[in-house]
């Protein structure tokens, strides 16, 4: 897998990346592969190559280097990297419909790699296939895949897992997978393609997509005192104690 060639193309391709996207301050850190066979004996020098030289080529901005991996914590590129980008898929590709398995399975597993590691932690994909209009009432147990019900009972438990590790570890962020439905090649576990869109292909919400607003702006407020907007605050019902005047007695 980790041949001369390939080390060549990988060390090129990295070189005109930087060249091109250096300047632009919304370029944040580089990523040098997505989910590799990092876990083979091979790929350590490897890869321990392509970084160090990816991090020489930014040498005068120093942006964090990372790799995104859907292995364990025995990932034989995460001794190099700045920043440990995982993929993950509790209760989707494991555990389907068992959403009450994510919160402890996502903790665990984020401790682990800060424990072994001792780097930043960041959650690069975790996401459910999900078509739009399909719904199942949540009193149904296991819930069903591929509702709308399903994806945000999904988000909210992987919520509550990133606030705990916000607060008790390095975990750094949180990226869902995906933005918008995409068209892959026919297969059992497709369904019209990749769904785990927030948007349609067409770019129309799902029930995720306004959750995930919820979300985003609570954490702003959170983190940069950013102003809750209006109709966020409306959706929010506030009951109080009806206090009845004369007249209605």
């Amino acid at each position: 897998y980790f041949e001369s060639r390939l080390l060549a193309n990988h060390k090129q391709q990295m070189k005109e990346l930087i060249q091109r996207d250096k300047n632009r301050a919304s370029v944040v850190m580089w990523s040098v592969s997505n989910e590799p066979k990092s876990d083979k004996n091979e790929s350590e020098s490897y890869f321990k190559e392509v970084i160090n030289y990816t991090r020489e080529l930014d040498s005068k901005h120093k942006r964090p280097i990372t790799l995104v991996t859907d292995k364990g914590t025995g990932d034989k590129s995460a001794p190099f990297v700045d920043i440990l980008s995982i993929n993950r898929y509790f209760s989707w590709y494991s555990d389907p419909g068992h959403t009450e398995v994510i919160r402890e399975s996502m903790i665990l597993d984020v401790e682990n790699w800060v424990k072994t590691h001792n780097k930043p932690v960041l959650i690069t994909e975790y996401g459910a296939d999900t078509i739009p209009g399909l719904h199942q009432s949540p009193e149904y147990s296991p819930e069903y895949v591929f509702t709308e019900e399903y994806q945000t009972k999904f988000m909210k438990e992987h919520f509550k897992a990133f606030d705990y590790l916000r607060a008790n570890s390095s975990f750094i962020g949180e990226h869902i997978w995906n933005f918008a439905d995409f068209m892959t090649a026919q297969g059992i576990t497709r369904i019209l393609g990749n769904r785990k869109g927030i948007f349609t292909r067409e770019r129309q919400p799902k029930a995720s997509a306004h959750l995930l607003r919820y979300r985003f702006h609570l954490l702003a407020s959170e983190t940069d005192s950013y102003p809750i907007p209006q109709d966020l605050i409306e959706n929010v019902p506030v009951y109080k104690k009806a206090v009845r005047t004369h007249d209605e007695h």
